[in-house]
């Protein structure tokens, strides 16, 4: 009897959603009985997608209304508090382990002989969901967030440290609620997550603890011909083209101001090509901007990528961005820093180079290096990384080996 692998994960979209959604589909082409759960996506064991408004919003009836406001239950109460503390952080997201949503009730969760967690946030409330379910759980971490009181990432804990006794608690909900977890497997994409995640000792009562990358479908994201995308975008064969990608370009996280003033501080003709929403703000005249803004297929992304000489992946903190195996899978190079995932993946001048340190004036000295040095790599060789690490195949291969040792 084949195994019933239930992806959650809360929105379809966005890095992680989209991760999670090639990783079903990488199990499902491989023969594994693999569903999807998310606000907006939902395919079940058989393959099929369809209508489900267990995870929508409701809009509450007047009687619900009346009895919320005279009697609001405690859990209410909580949550109530803590979206108002949200709206008041500086931070890219926060999300909290409590939540009004008794997802372990849906009928695919019941279903599951495992649950693959993804990025729950939102839509999973730890106290009641990790006690009523008896099933084996697989979770690949996209950020530190399973792991932190409320926050993703590093960054946004230091700057709202005035509510780290806020977040200490909401720590301490996680690991009391994940002990009651009997068989769990932890798997992140990066090294670099995976130790972060071992370093905080709240899966170390999982079975596995391992690494596996995420995955690109190599027949969708293909080479394409330069000089025909270039001219598609008006850009001449002449040009040096850099290309930058993101769902927003106002994200610190993802670092395009740094790109911004990296680009102030060239002084060579430049043709930098966005994708993603936001305003560009760049004085210096030497810089053509050739903003794209959303590009809905892979088809056309491939096509960006392909037109661009160099990806540049100017992340302050990062997993294993979709972009950078997307890049390579085109046969496109890549410039970062030297974090997260990239650091593990980057190979000096043979797909790509990492800046010194984080800084604008380090990332300037590494773009002007890669044209300067006229540094030549071999697109089909790049390629050909990508089909040996991130293969659809091999990602499948590697979770349906988890999968087998934790379910016996």
């Amino acid at each position: 009897m084949s195994i019933k692998v239930l992806h959650i994960t809360t929105s379809y979209k966005g890095g992680a959603g989209i991760a999670a959604y090639r990783l079903h589909l990488a199990l499902q082409d491989q023969g594994v009985s693999s569903g999807y759960l998310s606000r907006g996506k939902t395919i079940g064991f058989n393959g099929v997608e369809h209508e489900d408004d267990f995870l929508k919003y409701k809009k509450p009836s007047i009687f619900q209304i009346l009895r919320h406001r005279l009697f609001p239950s405690k859990k209410l109460r909580r949550l109530q508090y803590l979206n108002k503390i949200k709206e008041k952080l500086q931070c890219e997201v926060a999300t909290f382990p409590i939540a009004n949503i008794s997802l372990h009730e849906h009928s695919m969760v019941q279903d599951a002989d495992i649950i693959h967690l993804h990025w729950i946030g939102g839509i999973l409330d730890y106290p009641t969901f990790f006690t009523a379910i008896n099933k084996p759980i697989v979770w690949t971490l996209h950020d530190m967030n399973p792991f932190m009181g409320i926050f993703h990432f590093q960054h946004d804990a230091f700057q709202n440290k005035e509510i780290t006794s806020l977040a200490s608690e909401m720590l301490d909900i996680k690991i009391h609620a994940l002990r009651s977890i009997k068989k769990g497997a932890l798997v992140s994409p990066s090294s670099w997550l995976l130790e972060e995640a071992k370093l905080s000792k709240v899966f170390s009562h999982f079975n596995e603890h391992t690494v596996i990358a995420n995955g690109v479908d190599t027949a969708e994201f293909t080479i394409a011909d330069k000089m025909q995308v270039r001219e598609r975008f008006n850009i001449s064969e002449k040009e040096h083209v850099l290309l930058f990608v993101a769902g927003s370009l106002d994200l610190y996280r993802k670092g395009f101001d740094l790109l911004e003033e990296a680009l102030s501080l060239i002084d060579s003709p430049i043709t930098l090509l966005t994708v993603g929403k936001g305003i560009i703000n760049i004085a210096n005249k030497q810089v053509k901007i050739v903003p794209l803004g959303f590009l809905k297929t892979p088809q056309e992304l491939a096509a960006a990528y392909s037109a661009a000489d160099v990806f540049v992946l100017p992340s302050r903190e990062d997993n294993l961005p979709n972009t950078m195996l997307e890049s390579f899978a085109c046969g496109t190079p890549i410039i970062s820093f030297a974090v997260g995932g990239m650091k593990e993946h980057i190979i000096k001048e043979t797909n790509g180079m990492l800046a010194q340190e984080i800084s604008a004036k380090a990332l300037a000295n590494t773009i002007v290096q890669f044209f300067e040095k006229g540094i030549k790599t071999n697109p089909e060789a790049i390629r050909a990384y990508a089909e040996t690490h991130f293969s659809f195949k091999k990602q499948a291969q590697a979770y349906t080996d988890i999968y087998n040792s934790i379910i016996q």
